[in-house]
């Protein structure tokens, strides 16, 4: 009998033929995958301290504006924004923490230029607890990985060495990677190249530029130590601060003003026509002159400013810097509507 007429034959060549295909998939690529871009960025002005200790979260929850318990119990967040204050209530210093697979020890970044200054602050408040606070900057790098098409897509961890994240503020604010010093940037480039192609950041795209036109304040410089109120700074929106948690440093405060609703300022973002000095604060005023806020920093034609809402958002007034005009954006991960009393105690 012939053989290419033999159903039996011809049965085994076709499934032979499927076996062949279906050992490819695996390894083929998915449609798309080539296409997808993301900068990768080291940021050079946060730096990781290392707190450890039997008594870490206990110690860390009197401090911190967030629940730390939440980060190591079952099921919690991988990393949690926090705000460090002082007894009057205004902001020291703005943290991320990360859980780590030890649960007596926490990773917090802070700002670089603020380090020496928040480790001091953390000793300060030991008192007897066997608490260890050392920056690992030696150790550990914090990168980011942003502008993605789709800000909320959850970025794999390629590496076991690396911890990734995404930024527990905000999902367009990127994805948190804590790297090993001796992984650089082509070594993490590398790492995530199944994910996607990774670009340098440049003068368009960049983590600071999108921060600005996201209106986030990050670091002593924006959020000067001792300035503002935690929630100008917008912690309640940003998920850095738990109302319901015990007592705090700079508790009491913050929880009034939350009850009362009597916000007027907040940060938010600005767009310019033209470009300012980034080494100094600016005021922004109305045509008239009336001081309306601060600008904290600015990058290209975007910057973040303390500004009071009422004025700015409800009655759109003609913002000017210098002598060049402005104008304010209401960011769009604000609450779509307040509640009346605070919306009533935005008026002077």
């Amino acid at each position: 009998m012939n053989r290419c007429s033999n159903p039996w034959f011809l049965r085994a060549v076709r499934l032979q033929i499927r076996n062949l295909h279906e050992m490819r998939i695996p390894y083929a690529r998915p449609m798309g995958m080539s296409q997808r871009n993301f900068t990768l960025e080291p940021l050079a002005n946060r730096e990781l301290i290392r707190i450890h200790g039997a008594e870490v979260v206990p110690f860390l929850q009197g401090l911190a504006t967030n629940d730390v318990a939440r980060i190591q119990s079952p099921g919690g967040p991988a990393s949690m924004y926090a705000h460090f204050l002082n007894k009057s209530g205004r902001v020291l210093y703005d943290t991320i923490l990360y859980r780590t697979n030890n649960p007596d020890t926490l990773l917090v970044e802070c700002d670089r230029e603020a380090s020496s200054d928040f480790r001091r602050h953390l000793r300060t408040y030991r008192v007897r607890r066997r608490i260890d606070v050392d920056s690992v900057d030696d150790e550990y790098t914090t990168w980011v990985i942003i502008n993605l098409e789709d800000p909320a897509e959850a970025v794999p961890n390629p590496h076991p060495d690396l911890f990734v994240t995404p930024d527990p503020r905000l999902p367009a604010l990127g994805t948190r990677i804590l790297a090993p010093t001796d992984m650089d940037y082509t070594k993490l480039a590398k790492s995530f190249s199944d994910f996607g192609t990774a670009t340098s950041a440049s003068a368009q795209s960049n983590y600071q530029l999108l921060r600005y036109k996201q209106g986030v304040g990050e670091g002593s410089l924006e959020l000067p130590p001792g300035k503002c109120f935690p929630l100008e700074a917008n912690v309640d929106y940003l998920h850095g601060v738990s109302f319901h948690k015990g007592c705090y440093v700079g508790q009491e405060l913050t929880a009034r003003v939350h009850h009362s609703g009597v916000i007027r300022k907040r940060y938010m973002p600005i767009r310019l026509t033209a470009p300012i000095d980034a080494g100094s604060n600016h005021e922004v005023t109305s045509v008239a002159g009336a001081k309306l806020g601060r600008v904290f920093g600015s990058a290209y034609n975007h910057g973040v400013a303390l500004l009071r809402i009422e004025k700015v958002l409800n009655g759109r007034p003609e913002l000017m810097i210098d002598g060049e005009r402005c104008y304010a954006e209401r960011p769009d991960w604000w609450p779509e509507d307040l509640p009346g009393k605070r919306r009533l105690a935005f008026a002077e």
